[in-house]
């Protein structure tokens, strides 16, 4: 789906447009800032895109394909970036609530529905040109859909110019990685309580979601903070407004306190699963010690029936009339010996 907004400088105004056409010479015309995103993109939508600014046909396969790593490509007349959009199950419900319902949220997921806390993400392309923004992406992307609906509000970010409006789809990329990261915060915590009461039952799978989740969003917001600094340290040669620049530095600010809070996580995920597997191993002793102690116990009771359960024809004991009863006397008092020394010694 392709949706196309021309904003005429001169007259401050703007216009949609479900269709392009690039005859028309928008983009050659810098009275004109434009905007043209193009969701789950068909073959016909890629030649439309090809036949625009003559784009390298590597970032164009780049748009088809699923990048792993965040980057940026720099070219005579244009700018590639590749960004990550990232969300999870709850994250709707999450933005409608207050924080105390969030926290009964999280926590109802952590309990009942752990996968619903499992972060996928998404790739968004951006071509910036002197003067239009080209969005590609395969689903919907709530950052560019908040851009719209602000658009269409009444809020103008076309006129502080093209910068502005890439800032505000980042933005909206990097907040989506916050709400994300509240949620695991708040998983964290509930883990640490779980390990603290010693209550083990699938914590081992939590862990390694939420560790293979971290390491995730961290090697995403990794690539996409050395792009930021790019664009900041560039942006004269790149054609970036200087007052653009200082948002350009908001967004590092913000992912830069992502990163500090990943790493944060991350440590305490590996100090938990430590103390997981601690608590593991002392469970497995204590049952260790109780197995060895019930061995000692029935020790000197095997010996004494192994004693006369031996086929000599001459065995004193064996004449007398109340043997029986002495020997499961003997074992008695044994085996109450025995548990009172164990018990004693706090081993049982």
């Amino acid at each position: 789906m392709l949706k196309v907004y021309s904003y005429d400088i001169k007259k401050s105004t703007y216009k949609t447009s479900g269709s392009f056409n690039p005859e028309e010479g928008l983009l050659a015309n810098h009275d004109y800032i434009n905007w043209i995103d193009i969701c789950a993109p068909q073959e016909d939508e890629y030649k439309i895109l090809e036949s625009i600014n003559n784009f390298h046909p590597l970032t164009i396969e780049d748009c088809r394909h699923f990048s792993l790593f965040p980057k940026m490509d720099e070219y005579e007349d244009y700018i590639f970036l590749v960004f990550h959009d990232i969300c999870m199950e709850i994250t709707e419900k999450l933005r409608k609530i207050s924080d105390n319902e969030k926290c009964d949220l999280i926590g109802k997921c952590y309990n009942e529905n752990f996968e619903s806390l499992d972060a996928k993400t998404f790739e968004l392309d951006i071509f910036i040109t002197k003067n239009t923004i080209i969005t590609v992406h395969q689903r919907e992307v709530k950052a560019v859909n908040k851009v719209m609906d602000n658009i269409s509000s009444g809020k103008d970010y076309f006129k502080r110019g093209r910068d502005f409006l890439v800032h505000e789809i980042l933005d909206g990329l990097i907040d989506q990685y916050l709400e994300v990261a509240y949620a695991w915060n708040e998983a964290i915590e509930l883990l640490e309580e779980e390990v603290v009461n010693e209550s083990v039952k699938n914590i081992s799978e939590k862990i390694l979601t939420l560790k293979r989740n971290h390491l995730m969003l961290r090697r995403t917001i990794t690539h996409e903070k050395d792009i930021i600094i790019k664009l900041m340290r560039g942006g004269a040669a790149l054609g970036i407004n200087k007052r653009a620049l200082v948002y350009l530095q908001d967004l590092h600010d913000h992912i830069s306190s992502l990163q500090d809070n990943i790493e944060i996580n991350r440590e305490m995920l590996a100090t938990i699963f430590e103390a997981y597997l601690t608590s593991v191993s002392n469970k497995m002793n204590k049952a260790m010690v109780k197995l060895s102690v019930i061995a000692t116990i029935f020790m000197p009771l095997t010996f004494i029936a192994g004693v006369y359960g031996m086929n000599f024809k001459y065995l004193p004991e064996i004449d007398w009339r109340y043997g029986y009863l002495y020997v499961w006397a003997l074992f008695f008092v044994v085996a109450l010996i025995s548990f009172k020394y164990f018990h004693k010694h706090e081993m049982i």
